[in-house]
C-alpha cells in the first residue's frame, strides 16, 4: 500500500507535466497563426510603394502567374491576357501598364522563361475561379502560414516554444518577409514548400526517421515553382558529408533531372542577363564580383529598411559558425550561400533578400538548435555570475 501510492502520484505528475507541455504547444501554434492571418490582412488593407520599392500584393512579374492562371481557366489567351491589363492598370503600382502581346505565349519575351513553373499557377485555379484575380494571394497567405507553422513545430520538437514564438514574431512583423511573401509571385510557395524541407531534414537527422520519398516529391514540387537547383545541391553536399552518400547523390540527381526544363529554356540568358554585350566565358569569370555586390547591397538594404531581419539572419549565422558542427548549422550556411549564388548569377542588385528566402526556414532551425549551447555558454561566463562577498 505504502508503495502504490508514491508510484501514482509520480505517474500522475508526469502525466500533468506533459499535458501542460502539449497545452503549451497548442497555444504557440495558435499563437502564431493568429499572427500571421494578422500580418496578412494588414498587407492586404496597407500596400503600395514605400521609398520608390514595391510592397503591393500585385507585382510586375505577377502578371504572368496571373495570366497563366486566367488561361488554365478561361483557355482564351486574349481574354485572359486583357484581364490582367485591366486588372494591373487600377490595382498595380510599378509596371502597372502593359499589353496583351506582353502576356501571351507567341508574343511574350518573358513567357518563354517562366512556362516551367506551373505550380503556383495551378494551386491558384480554385481560389481564382471563386474570388477573381485576388485568388492568387491565398496560396501565398497558405504558404506563409506554413512558413511560421513548420518553424514553431521545429522549436517545440527541441522543448523551446519560446524561441520559435521569437521567431516567428520576427518574420510576421518584417517587411522584407512580408512582401516577398504575400503577393502574386512564387517566392512565398518556394519558401513555404523549403520550411517543410527544413523540418524533414530535422527529423532526418535528429530521429532517424526515414522521409526520402517526401524529399523527392518536394525536388519535383520546387522544381515546378522556380528554379531550385543550387538550394538542392547545397542540402545534397551537407547530407553527403553526413554519410548519407547515396541519399545525396539521388537528391542531385533527381533535382538537376527536374531543373531541365528550367535550364534549357533560360540557360543562354540566365548568366548576368544585363550584360548582354559579354561573352558566356566573361559573365562566368563575373560571378564572384556579382556575388559579392548582391552580399553587400542585400546587407545594406536590411540595415535601412529591416534591420530586425538583418539581426536575425547575423545571429543565425553567428551561431552558426560557432557550432558549425551542429547540422541544422551547417544547412542554414548552404542553403545561405546557395541563395546569393542564385542572386549572383542574376547579378540583379536591391532585390531585397528575395532570392535568399528559402533560407530564412533554416535559419531559425539553426538558431532553435544553438539555443541551449549559448544558455550554457553564457551561464559560464564569469562576468555574468553574481559576484559573492566574503
Amino acid at each position: 500500500m505504502f508503495l502504490i501510492v508514491p508510484v501514482n502520484l509520480i505517474g500522475l505528475k508526469d502525466f500533468n507535466i506533459k499535458n501542460l507541455t502539449i497545452s503549451k504547444q497548442l497555444a504557440a501554434y495558435w499563437f502564431v497563426f493568429i499572427l500571421g492571418l494578422i500580418a496578412i490582412a494588414a498587407k492586404y488593407k496597407y500596400n503600395g510603394l514605400v521609398f520608390g520599392f514595391d510592397y503591393g500584393i500585385y507585382q510586375p512579374d505577377g502578371k504572368y502567374y496571373t495570366y497563366m492562371t486566367l488561361d488554365f481557366i478561361n483557355n482564351d489567351p486574349k481574354q485572359s491576357a486583357q484581364s490582367v491589363v485591366n486588372w494591373y492598370a487600377s490595382h498595380g503600382y510599378k509596371g502597372n501598364i502593359f499589353q496583351i502581346s506582353d502576356l501571351i505565349p507567341e508574343t511574350s519575351p518573358v513567357y518563354h522563361f517562366i512556362s516551367h513553373r506551373v505550380l503556383y499557377s495551378l494551386l491558384s485555379i480554385p481560389f481564382v475561379y471563386v474570388f477573381g484575380i485576388p485568388g492568387m494571394i491565398v496560396v501565398p497567405a497558405i504558404s506563409f502560414l506554413c512558413l511560421l507553422l513548420f518553424v514553431q513545430k521545429i522549436s517545440n520538437n527541441y522543448n523551446l516554444i519560446h524561441v520559435g514564438v521569437c521567431v516567428c514574431i520576427i518574420l510576421s512583423t518584417s517587411p522584407t518577409v512580408i512582401r516577398w511573401m504575400i503577393w502574386n509571385g512564387t517566392d512565398a510557395l518556394l519558401t513555404g514548400l523549403f520550411s517543410y524541407v527544413a523540418l524533414l531534414l530535422y527529423k532526418l537527422h535528429e530521429k532517424s526517421d526515414q522521409k526520402y520519398f517526401q524529399l523527392f516529391l518536394l525536388i519535383l514540387l520546387t522544381a515546378a515553382t522556380r528554379f531550385s537547383l543550387v538550394f538542392w545541391v547545397a542540402i545534397a553536399f551537407v547530407i553527403y558529408f553526413k554519410r548519407k552518400k547515396f541519399l545525396a547523390l539521388m537528391i542531385v540527381s533527381i533535382s538537376s533531372l527536374c531543373s531541365l526544363p528550367a535550364l534549357f529554356s533560360t540557360l543562354g540568358v540566365s548568366i548576368l542577363p544585363a550584360e548582354k554585350s559579354q561573352s558566356t566565358l566573361e559573365k562566368i569569370s563575373n560571378i564572384p564580383l556579382s556575388f559579392l555586390k548582391v552580399v553587400s547591397i542585400d546587407t545594406a538594404q536590411l540595415a535601412v529598411l529591416d534591420r530586425l531581419l538583418l539581426i536575425y539572419l547575423v545571429a543565425g549565422l553567428l551561431f552558426s559558425i560557432l557550432y558549425f558542427r551542429s547540422v541544422a548549422s551547417q544547412y542554414f550556411i548552404a542553403v545561405l550561400l546557395a541563395g546569393y549564388l542564385l542572386g549572383a548569377v542574376n547579378g540583379t542588385l536591391g532585390v531585397n533578400f528575395r532570392y535568399q528566402l528559402p533560407a530564412i526556414p533554416f535559419c531559425a532551425w539553426s538558431i532553435i538548435a544553438s539555443w541551449p549551447l549559448i544558455q550554457n555558454r553564457l551561464k559560464t561566463c564569469s562576468f555574468l555570475r553574481p559576484h559573492i562577498k566574503v
